[in-house]
């Protein structure tokens, strides 16, 4: 859950932090690491304009942040502190996010990251472990030729997509029968595939990046595999907003 940003309710935080610093009898925080657990909450919330109402998760950085400022010698808890809590919590857990780039590094997942392939773009997913979200690209394919079959999703096939995915796709269909199939049959068979994703595929995030890899397999012209690209698509073809913008952009950059 998550609220509006504005003085009220970051008063509300600062008054919150005091509370838990004084109930745990820990370091007083100030200004700047009052700002560094404002931006956490920020990207808790997904939003620029939101805060986060996880409020166990935030007392939580700021015991361990008050742990690191005593740690060093402080009385006071100030942002390095607060950063140092949240990257030390998420290390903790990122152990499948570090595994996945060690597995990129080595070849093992295939990713290109330079030139330009013909149907091939880089999407990308983002995983939920309890707490802790990291996001992952993953490379999305098409395959087409002269037919009646339309858009085979086969992760629909293979049972490993989601509801939401299979209605984007779906989505994905229409919105190539309303663009190109106007005055005659829509002669295509097109298959989509995410290469190496056996776990399951949801979410119609990477809608836009299946349009693309799609045309760029009929049209024959190369995408360029330096830029990743999220984003869910309707029927009109607008791009429309999904969630997980931070983790996304920077799983591709850390590749």
């Amino acid at each position: 859950s998550e609220t509006r940003i504005n003085k009220k309710t970051i008063i509300e935080y600062m008054t919150f932090a005091k509370k838990i610093i004084e109930e745990d009898t820990l370091n007083p925080i100030d200004r700047a690491g009052i700002a560094a657990l404002i931006e956490y909450s920020i990207r808790l919330a997904g939003r620029q304009t939101k805060l986060s109402t996880r409020f166990h998760n935030i007392a939580d950085i700021v015991r361990e942040a008050s742990y690191w400022a005593k740690k060093n010698k402080k009385n006071t808890t100030s942002r390095k502190h607060v950063e140092k809590a949240i990257q030390e919590r998420f290390e903790r857990v990122s152990l499948v996010e570090d595994k996945i780039q060690e597995m990129i590094e080595e070849g093992t997942i295939l990713i290109d990251t330079k030139g330009s392939v013909v149907g091939q773009v880089n999407g990308l997913a983002v995983y939920q472990m309890g707490q802790f979200a990291f996001g992952k690209p993953s490379r999305i394919t098409a395959a087409t030729a002269v037919g009646k079959a339309g858009v085979i999703n086969i992760e629909r096939e293979s049972d490993l997509s989601g509801r939401t995915h299979n209605k984007g796709v779906l989505i994905l269909g229409g919105y190539l029968r309303g663009k190109y199939a106007q005055n005659k049959p829509f002669s295509l068979s097109a298959s989509i595939a995410f290469e190496q994703a056996y776990s399951g595929i949801d979410g119609d995030s990477a809608s836009s990046t299946e349009v693309y890899a799609i045309l760029s397999s009929l049209s024959k012209l190369p995408l360029r595999q330096d830029i990743a690209v999220t984003g869910s698509l309707n029927q009109k073809g607008e791009i429309q907003p999904i969630g997980g913008v931070n983790e996304k952009i920077e799983s591709f950059f850390e590749v």
